[in-house]
């Protein structure tokens, strides 16, 4: 299984309900039409009003970690493929500038260990 994350940071103007409600309501859809590769995509929000963290660390500098797992290298590579197309990946940042911030988004290849 090969995992990816994002870390994902909102847009200032944009309030935490608005950017979770439109990311699920619109961007989700959207990025599974486009790239239908993955068995997996989950969105973890940030929610620091329960969070442990001293007032140094209380701004982790993302709203979002979604995660995509593939099952197959072959699926990853099927995705790397379609984001590299500049169709696809024009209609995902013209999405986007809805609600994020597009240059401060983070994308991590991560191996599990056993």
């Amino acid at each position: 299984m090969i995992k990816h994350f994002f870390l994902i940071s909102k847009k200032p103007e944009v309030s935490a309900e608005d950017f979770r409600a439109y990311y699920e309501a619109h961007h989700v859809p959207l990025i599974n039409r486009l790239l239908p590769m993955f068995v997996h995509y989950q969105r973890h929000y940030v929610d620091l009003s329960e969070s442990r963290v001293s007032e140094k660390q209380a701004d982790p500098g993302f709203d979002v970690i979604t995660e995509i797992h593939f099952a197959t290298q072959a699926d990853y590579d099927a995705f790397l493929n379609a984001t590299s197309n500049p169709e696809i990946i024009a209609e995902i940042r013209a999405d986007e500038a809805n609600f994020l911030i597009s240059d401060a988004t983070r994308s991590l290849r991560m191996d599990s260990s056993s």
